[in-house]
Formats: structure tokens, sequence, C-alpha cells
């Protein structure tokens, strides 16, 4: 198939050279005299043209929608009412910027009951580890004598009214007023007696590692509380724009509702959704550099450099889609925002042909001496204007009357384009420009 387009290339090529080298009257005849160089002073003019280059498709555009890169939708970690604002919709502030205050009152209580409590327990365990003083010691020695004495009276008095009791001489109720006394007094000396002897050996190890757990307790809740009371006053967790508020002053704010939304606008994500048909193009893209660029609809005097950030590999079921994100990095002063419209564009990129060089056009007059897919064309010195026969390879029409080159041409040089087939190697010329340079789309 590919022979056949080449022979039929060939003879289109072979006809339009008969046409400019044959005189025939009307039309032909005007159309060879345009063909042939003029001469001035000896030295013949030529047309020429720059090699254009080919793009391997056209340019895409996507819509998209931009978002923040970084955003956050932010909440108090406690519940109260809501007293201070100090940062509103609209504001920039800096990563640590104080931006809303609840009311702090019960969460200071709470922080100083619990500080007192662990003050109590640290005492008791320092007492339980210092064991008892020796005037302490003496204090519980004497009491226990007084009791002892107490108590042996009263066991006294419980004898006699035992005896009284038998014969009636009291009542029952004085009867059993003696037998409480002689119990309440016996109770308060055995008491006494274990905390002498408790105290001469020193507190025990499960009273001080209970003691000890009290303390550990007691300062967790303490850490809590001081985080509740310092959780009343939201920070900014990074640096942006307040995009929302939620509730106003003196409003109920409760425990991690949303209160405010925060954008960092210094880098924009745009969303697109990609066919599945252009997934190697857009995958293939950042072999080149400025490949994508964004465009956005307030903006379209701007164009940004975008980057490839993130890329799904599963369609979207509902539209069969690839959900591709972009990110640019837009300066304050371009009054990008969350939101707008955006377009992802993926520039086209010039072939290469198999040594690396791009692939050009150039019109089909311009070839001389064709067989197969080989032929010459006649290029111009730019600085002594000398003409050099050079061998190309081509392959199919580019389109119109364009030849496609794959060899033997460069983007850069003077091809003879008119009078080719009036000149010969190493002839000497002037030379005029027909077209500049630029890419066949």
């Amino acid at each position: 198939m590919k022979k056949k387009t080449i022979a039929m290339i060939a003879a289109g090529l072979m006809l339009c050279l008969s046409v400019i080298a044959c005189s025939q009257d009307g039309s032909d005849k005007a159309a060879a005299v345009s063909a042939e160089p003029s001469e001035q002073g000896g030295i013949k003019t030529v047309g020429v043209i720059h090699p254009r280059l080919l793009a391997d498709d056209a340019r895409l555009t996507l819509p998209g929608r931009a978002r923040a890169a970084t955003r956050a939708t932010l909440f108090f970690r406690v519940s109260g009412p809501l007293i201070r604002v100090h940062a509103n919709p609209g504001d920039h502030v800096e990563k640590g910027d104080l931006l809303l205050e609840l009311d702090a009152r019960d969460f200071k209580r709470q922080v100083a009951v619990v500080e007192s409590g662990l003050a109590s327990a640290r005492a008791t365990l320092m007492k339980l580890e210092a064991g008892a003083r020796p005037e302490d010691i003496s204090i519980i020695e004497t009491n226990l004598a007084a009791a002892k004495d107490d108590l042996a009276l009263a066991k006294k008095e419980l004898t006699r009214y035992e005896i009284l009791y038998e014969n009636q001489a009291v009542s029952e109720q004085a009867y059993d007023r003696a037998k409480n006394q002689e119990a309440s007094l016996a109770a308060r000396a055995k008491a006494l007696e274990e905390q002498l002897e408790r105290d001469r050996g020193g507190a025990r190890k499960e009273d001080i590692m209970a003691a000890k757990a009290s303390v550990k307790e007691l300062e967790a809740r303490l850490s809590i509380a001081r985080d509740q009371l310092a959780d009343t006053r939201l920070f900014a967790p990074f640096s942006g724009v307040v995009t929302s508020r939620i509730p106003d002053p003196h409003e109920m704010v409760a425990q991690g509702s949303p209160v405010m939304t925060l954008d960092d606008l210094s880098r924009i994500e745009i969303p697109v959704d990609v066919p599945e048909t252009h997934i190697g193009r857009f995958l293939e893209a950042p072999k080149a550099e400025d490949r994508y660029s964004a465009v956005f609809l307030t903006r379209k005097d701007k164009v940004f450099n975008a980057v490839l950030t993130e890329y799904s590999s599963r369609a979207d079921q509902a539209t069969g889609t690839y959900r591709f994100v972009f990110t640019v990095t837009p300066a304050p002063e371009d009054l990008i925002f969350a939101g707008m419209t955006a377009q992802i564009r993926l520039s086209a990129a010039s072939e290469k042909s198999n040594d690396g060089n791009p692939v050009v056009a150039v019109p089909l007059e311009s070839l001389l001496g064709v067989a197969g897919n080989s032929a010459h064309v006649f290029i111009v010195d730019p600085k002594s204007g000398t003409l050099s026969r050079r061998a190309v390879t081509f392959e199919t029409l580019a389109g119109g009357s364009q030849v496609k080159v794959t060899d033997g041409l460069l983007e850069d040089d003077l091809v003879v384009k008119q009078g080719a087939a009036f000149v010969r190697q190493g002839q000497t010329v002037e030379y005029r420009m027909i077209q500049e340079k630029g890419q066949v789309k």
C-alpha cells in the first residue's frame, strides 16, 4: 500500500514538473514564466522557503474547575459559646494566627480543681514515702495509753452494771450505755495500736503504689483539662485565605462542628476528566518541557505552566473518563481563587525522525529527480548565495501540496521553491523569502 502511495506521489510530481518545464499556450505559458527565475545582472533570483515543522496532532484543551491544593474545614475540639472572632472571610492569615475563641471560664475552673487534687495526692504520697516523725509516734503512744486507761475504767464500770442489772438495780438502758462505751473505747485503742505499729514500721508497699497511681491519674486529668482549655482557641494550621465562617459571635458552638474553611491559594489544583483516547498523549507529555498549560476564564491574557501531580488509573463508572489533577502556582496578584473556571491545554509536539531530527514539510514543486521515495532539492547558502544539491527522503503528502520529508532537511535550511528546475549545483543566486517558517498543524 505504501509503495502505491509513493508511486502516486511520484507520478503527481512528474506531472507538476512537466507543466513547469513545458511552454504551452494560454495559462500554461503564464505558469512557466512565473516558475522561471528572474535574472538581474547575470545572477538569477530564486524563491526560497524554510521547511515547516510537522506537529503530531492538534493541541488538546480540557475544561476544569480550580480548587486549593491545600484546604481545610476547621472545628473546635470542645464546646462553648463563641466570644471573639479574629479573622473573617477574605482575610489572609499566616500559620499559627489566632482565628476564633470560645468562652474559657468553665475550663479554667476545671484546671484549678484538678491542680488542687493533684497537690493533695502528691502530699499524701510524700507522707507515706517519708514515714511518721518521732514526735508523731510519741503522740500516738500517749493517745494509746490514755485510750487503754479509759478502756480499763469502762470495763470496770461494765462489770458493776452487770451486777446491778442482774439485781434489777439499774435500767436496761443504762446497762446498754455501759456496754457501748466499753466497745467504743476498745475499738479506739485497737486503731491506735495499729497506727502505732504502721508508723513504727513505715507505710506498706501497697499503700505507696496506690498513692503513686492516684498521682498519675490526676496528672493525666490535669493534662486533659489544660488541653481542653487550650482548645478554646482556634489557630490557623497553615497560611492561606479564610473562605467562610459559619457561627456568629455569642452563638453556641458544638464540639466537632465546622466553624471555618481555609484555603492555601499559593498552589491551585485543576481536576480534569480525560477520555481514554487521549490517555497516552497526556502520560507521554512529561517527556517534553512546557507541554501542560492552564488558562483561567478571569485571566485569559495569562497562561500558567501546569504540572501533572496525580491521576486515576480507574475510569469513572458514569462518564468512562479518567481523573487527572494538574497544579499551578499563581502569584497573589493574579487573583486566582478556588471554584474558578479553567482550561488545561496539552500543546502539540513536533514529530521526530529516526535520527532525532524534526520531520518537516516542503512544497511538492521543490522536489527534483524523484525516484521512489527519494528526491533532491537545492539549498541556498544564506551567506554566499551558492546552491548545493541535497538528497532527501519523503513519505506521504502532508496536506495540500506539502510533502512530508523524513530525512535530509532541517527547519533552518533555505530550500528553493521557485526556479528549482532552472538552476544547477554550485551556481550563485540571489533569493527572496516566499514564506516564513512555522508549523503545519
